[in-house]
């Protein structure tokens, strides 16, 4: 196995504290949902996170696939919805609902590079089995 990369980020408090990236030097400012007993702080959640990395990481996934086999398309799409939920008597568990497009190919070679993905993307690979994923 060949290391590609590698980012480090860290968070300093809990659901209101700050995450730093330690390679781009964004922070980001978290706020603790209204949901769960947040008061309306401006800021993000480990879900809209959650959702935009695999959401990011999905898509270049589809990406590098249809590039590498020469596919050409229009663009394409990856919408992820986080929610977050409770388990009785194990905690918080992760679902994603997702919906992905690749807009200017047939709809069966669509099909054919989302299931690829599936299997190809490391967020993907490392959620199997352990999130459920329901793709739209």
């Amino acid at each position: 196995m060949k290391e590609l990369l590698s980012r480090t980020a860290t968070t300093y408090g809990g659901r209101n504290g700050t995450i730093k990236d330690t390679q781009s030097g964004i922070e980001y400012k978290l706020a603790k949902p209204k949901e769960m007993g947040g008061v309306g702080l401006e800021g993000t959640n480990p879900e809209e996170l959650f959702s935009v990395g695999y959401s990011s990481c999905f898509s270049s996934s589809l990406e590098y696939l249809l590039q590498n086999d020469k596919v050409s398309y229009e663009d394409l799409y990856v919408k992820a919805e986080t929610k977050l939920m409770m388990v009785e008597n194990e905690g918080f568990k992760f679902k994603l609902v997702v919906e992905a497009r690749v807009n200017g190919i047939d709809k069966d070679v669509q099909k054919e590079y989302i299931e690829k993905a599936k299997n190809f993307c490391p967020y993907s690979k490392a959620f199997k089995g352990n999130i459920e994923i329901d793709f739209i």
